[in-house]
């Protein structure tokens, strides 16, 4: 069975659906789900806004658990509160916990205001270098989310990442996850857009070039439509990169299976 192994329910502020929705999103299309909420510590904007009451997770959706619903968390990194962060992973059972990047150099990339004054390719040096420097820091981690999160939200015309125009930093990303044998998540939101593919594609054979085996799916759903969205397309990305699709359960890698 393959996991959509990254999605927000009731406990982050900005998901719409509720995990019993999910689970039969899940049930209905064949496939396992594992839910990530926000946990962003220090976030810019609203220091609080992606946090929420951990024990009253667990509490609540302990008897959902099951072999195809797994209970994880998204820790959006920033170096000033690696400590707080690794310290809240080691003090809860989840599934698999997810490390992304939401903001580069103490500036939330969702916001129009974060690139003022800034060329597209000095906007993604900022994330890079706040990325190699994250990742250099955290550890205690399963899977690297969304790496074209920037693509979302940064205001140029030509919204793409391309690897060749900043090579040897996505190397030092790459090499960072390899070293620590983590996976690297195909985030499935841009997959509707077919000229989105090719570059991303690059990405994913550079990984494994690089020594990378293993990578999770992620819709990144916030409501229930999205759940499994792009899953074909994800699966096909794994296959021409010869990268084996997994999830965590209980922090420990597990194989899947074709869809």
């Amino acid at each position: 069975m393959l996991f959509d192994a990254h999605m927000h329910t009731d406990f982050s502020c900005d998901a719409h659906m509720l995990l019993p929705e999910a689970m039969a999103t899940g049930e209905k299309l064949g496939i396992g789900i594992i839910v990530t909420e926000h946990w962003d510590s220090e976030y810019p904007t609203n220091p609080e806004m992606f946090k929420f009451d951990l024990d009253a997770y667990f509490a609540k959706n302990r008897n959902y658990r099951s072999d195809r619903v797994l209970l994880g968390i998204e820790v959006g990194m920033q170096p000033q509160v690696v400590v707080h962060d690794e310290a809240m992973i080691k003090g809860h059972p989840f599934d698999e916990v997810v490390a992304s990047m939401h903001c580069m150099k103490g500036k939330d990339m969702y916001e129009p205001t974060s690139y003022r004054g800034l060329t597209k390719e000095q906007s993604i040096r900022e994330y890079l270098e706040d990325s190699v420097l994250c990742l250099s820091l955290y550890h205690d981690f399963d899977t690297y989310g969304h790496l074209d999160y920037i693509s979302r939200y940064m205001p140029y015309e030509d919204n793409t990442l391309y690897y060749e125009d900043f090579a040897e930093l996505w190397d030092k990303v790459f090499s960072l996850l390899v070293a620590g044998d983590k996976a690297l998540e195909i985030n499935t939101r841009r997959l509707g857009n077919p000229q989105a593919i090719k570059p991303l594609q690059v990405f994913y054979n550079r990984f494994r070039e690089l020594g990378g085996h293993y990578v999770t799916l992620g819709s990144d759903a916030h409501t229930v439509e999205n759940i499994g969205n792009n899953f074909k397309c994800a699966q096909e990305i794994a296959k021409t990169a010869g990268l084996q699709i997994v999830h965590f359960k209980e922090r420990q890698r597990i194989i899947d299976k074709e869809w």
